[in-house]
């Protein structure tokens, strides 16, 4: 049983690109010549560009200053047999282009269309018309071409009568795959831009009743630019995953053809090259997915950190205590952030450590000799850029880890803070003895309760962990201002170089000289 089809797929659907017939076209001037061939039963159509001869003399000064530049001159003619049914099917194109085209095409005579088909391949007679007629005939088709040229322009009466190479296709036909991209693209910024209409709102919300409305819209956007944004990435991420896996896989089935098979030498030699180059292969995937990785992280730091601003400037409208129905989400917008910013930071490292790695792979397979010197110092001093930024984006995934641990221990702070400020009301009382009594108690009670225990043995093991990323973050700090100063020394070291290579050459140039006369 056959599925139904979809009726969202774009199977058997060709992507038009935008624009494509609005282009204004070019002055032109072209002639239609049409004459009867007897021998084919057919008619002769050939179309001459005068422009091109108008614009000769124009052209000829700047033809003879461009000579050496290699240019392909424009077509200047077209040719081609047409039968009468082929004539009639082209009337039909263009006329739905152009009704005022409908009347122009003239009357074939029944001698040229009657016979067709499987009669015209068993009795293939030319038709008997007086050679006036057909002379008259092919006038008036020349008149039609012209007017068609008129009303539907060059471009669309040329590829109607002429065959298209395939560069001219490409100019109104576009890849499938650059189509679906553009329309998940195209929904990323819609959601985006939802987003920010809802965030422009959030001052026209007078109330915190109002306001909390607008936040639930907000949520609700920032779900669809997620959804969106996962989409768009993930279809961009599936080639190079497939890619990936191609390659891994093939590399799996040389190392096993190499361990079981008995081969010869060369068949070895070039199967661990294929090798190495499906290795290659998965290397460059893998980069391209950390690089769009990248980009989705991008996208969704972006949005929270433009959510948590507008937050905070809603919170400077609104008392403490109206606030504090806002505080958990505000909490939470500051932890998503921070989380999103740490996935994208750590996506980054590894992009800066795969370019390390390159970087470093590029300068083993360099020749120690003198000619390679200079790139020696060139790559070593983007090693140690590299690594510079390597470090800065290190010490941005620590401050991040903190910011998580901050956000966590203030929301405990909070928790306990509501369990301590806890509203209790006491039975009618005469003797003021027993209600200080009864509060020390509750007080007690509160700050050995099992729920407060748990919460700051919770603070406490958050406090040894921000303890943790400061001394890391020191060390870090440490490891890059010795890698700066070791850049500094490298970079005066190679600008001396430079310098007296550039001195030894003119020794060089000033020693040919005075050398020239003797010869």
């Amino acid at each position: 049983m056959e599925a139904d089809p979809q009726p969202d797929s774009l199977d058997g659907w060709v992507a038009i690109r935008e624009n494509a017939f609005t282009e204004p076209e070019p002055p032109h001037k072209l002639r239609f010549i049409v004459g009867w061939n007897a021998i084919e039963s057919k008619f002769a159509v050939t179309c001459h560009n005068r422009t091109l001869q108008q614009q000769q003399r124009e052209e000829e000064k700047g033809e003879k200053e461009a000579a050496d530049e290699e240019t392909q001159p424009p077509q200047q003619s077209w040719a081609g047999l047409f039968s009468p049914q082929a004539l009639q099917g082209l009337h039909r194109q263009l006329a739905a282009l152009s009704e005022r085209l409908e009347p122009c095409f003239p009357q074939l005579p029944p001698a040229l269309t009657g016979c067709s088909g499987l009669w015209a391949l068993l009795f293939p007679s030319g038709p008997v018309l007086e050679e006036a007629e057909l002379e008259e005939l092919c006038r008036r088709l020349e008149r039609y071409l012209g007017w068609a040229l008129e009303l539907c322009g060059r471009r669309l009466v040329l590829e109607s009568l002429f065959a298209q190479d395939q560069e001219e296709e490409d100019e109104y036909f576009e890849n499938l795959h650059e189509f679906r991209r553009k329309a998940r693209k195209g929904q990323l910024t819609g959601a985006k831009e939802a987003l920010r209409r809802v965030l422009y709102q959030h001052k026209d919300a007078d109330t915190m009743v109002a306001l909390m409305r607008v936040y639930e819209e907000e949520e609700d956007a920032y779900r669809e630019l997620v959804t969106m944004a996962t989409q768009f990435y993930q279809y961009l991420l599936q080639p190079f995953r497939d890619m990936r896996e191609l390659a891994t896989l093939c590399k799996l089935e040389i190392l096993k053809s190499l361990q079981a098979d008995k081969l010869g030498p060369r068949r070895v030699e070039a199967l661990e090259k294929e090798a190495e180059e499906w290795t290659e292969h998965a290397e460059e995937a893998v980069c391209s997915i950390q690089d769009i990785t990248v980009g989705y992280f991008k996208e969704t730091v972006q949005a929270l950190a433009a959510m948590k601003k507008q937050m905070e400037q809603d919170q400077k409208r609104f008392g403490q205590a109206t606030w504090a129905s806002a505080c958990p989400r505000l909490e939470n917008l500051k932890y998503m952030l921070a989380k999103e910013t740490l996935q994208h930071m750590r996506a980054k490292e590894l992009c800066l450590n795969h370019k390390r790695a390159d970087i470093w792979k590029n300068m083993e397979n360099l020749d120690e000799q003198e000619d390679n010197m200079v790139v020696v110092e060139e790559l070593e001093l983007e090693y140690y850029e590299t690594q510079l930024e390597l470090y800065d984006v290190q010490l941005e995934i620590l401050k991040h880890e903190e910011m998580l641990l901050i956000t966590q221990l203030d929301t405990l702070r909070r928790q306990m803070k509501e369990i301590q400020d806890e509203v209790v009301y006491y039975d009618t009382c005469e003797n003021p003895e027993e209600l200080e009594g009864a509060e020390e108690a509750l007080g007690q009670r509160c700050a050995f309760s099992p729920e407060v225990a748990k919460l700051r043995r919770r603070t406490r093991q958050l406090e040894a962990k921000r303890g943790t990323i400061c001394a890391r973050r020191a060390y870090l700090r440490n490891k890059k201002d010795q890698c700066e100063e070791r850049h500094r020394t490298r970079l005066q070291q190679a600008q001396e170089s430079t310098k007296y290579l550039h001195q030894h050459h003119s020794i060089q140039l000033v020693s040919t000289e005075r050398e020239e006369p003797l010869l």
